[in-house]
């Protein structure tokens, strides 16, 4: 089994040698030894465990969850119950994040057309406040929504 120095790890993963040592600050990664002169030797298999990171992270999983999945494998179980979860939760926080970004098209497209009609019939005037966000009493596109 050939043992990788870090620099070798990192070209073979894609990630930067600054990366990895994070890596292995929060406990995704572990180094089998040092050299002798001091260099972080990794084991063949953090190739693979850290392709599974760049995957993950790829999907939007947290470093904190991913964690977890790598504890639960090397623990000798099967995380799949545990991404399952993880998997659910990242299509919920997808979902609540496209709805926000829909009802904010939605609000800058009313905004747009205000803009529009605003330039056309020469509403603005110089050194005054853009009518365009003025507060609309009947209308339903007041303050946008573009909230957390």
């Amino acid at each position: 089994m050939a043992l990788l120095r870090i620099g070798q790890l990192a070209r073979e993963c894609g990630f930067t040698a600054k990366t990895l040592r994070y890596y292995e600050e929060v406990g995704l990664v572990r180094p089998a030894g040092r050299s002798s002169s001091g260099y972080r030797l990794y084991r063949d298999d953090a190739v693979q465990r850290l392709r599974f990171v760049r995957k993950a992270k790829v999907l939007g999983l947290s470093l904190s969850d991913i964690h977890t999945i790598l504890d639960i494998s090397d623990e000798g179980r099967a995380p799949c119950e545990h991404v399952l979860g993880v998997v659910e939760r990242e299509v919920d926080r997808i979902e609540t994040q496209m709805r926000r970004l829909r009802d904010l098209r939605r609000d800058l497209l009313a905004l747009k057309a205000r803009m529009s009609t605003a330039v056309a019939s020469a509403t603005a005037t110089p050194g005054g406040g853009c009518p365009c966000f003025e507060d609309k009493a009947n209308s339903q596109e007041s303050t946008p929504r573009a909230s957390s």
